[in-house]
Order: structure tokens, then sequence, then C-alpha cells
């Protein structure tokens, strides 16, 4: 597990809404294609766990800019459910 492994998928959301449609339509197809994760982090990823990744060291200014990017600005009070549950 590395906080660079998790880092470097979401950075590659950034800007690209392409890449957004393919991991929404098909995260695990998507996340194949990065073969450096860990099981556990394709899982993580996957169910976008925000406060795992914060757990683990990942940026949260990160995971917030890729779930605004993923569920769009109306998504933003699930973010700060699932960042305090």
């Amino acid at each position: 597990m590395s906080t660079y492994t998790m880092e470097k998928v979401l950075w590659d959301f950034a800007g690209n809404p392409e890449r957004v449609q393919k991991f929404k339509s098909d995260p695990d197809a998507y996340l194949a294609s990065y073969a450096f994760l860990a099981k556990d982090e394709v899982e993580i990823l996957k169910n976008m766990d925000v406060k795992e990744m914060a757990g683990r060291g990942v940026s949260t200014l990160l995971t917030m800019m890729v779930w605004m990017e993923i569920e769009g600005p109306q998504g933003m009070p699930f973010y700060m459910m699932r960042m305090n549950s």
C-alpha cells in the first residue's frame, strides 16, 4: 500500500471527463489498467471510500476534487457525510 498509488489514479481523473465516465461505467475495467494497485486499494477506489483514503495519507483536497468530478457539486454533502462517518 502506498499513498502514491491511489493518488496517481485520482490525479489521472483531473480535468478528464472521459476517464471519469469510463470509471463510472465500469470501475473494475478502468482500474484494471493500473497494475500497481493492491487489491485493497482497488476496493477503496471503487467505493470512493474517501475516509479510508484520508486515513492512508491521500490528499483530502485531491479526494474532494475527484469526488466533485464524479458526483458533481450536488454531491458535496455526501462527501462530507462519508468523511465524517
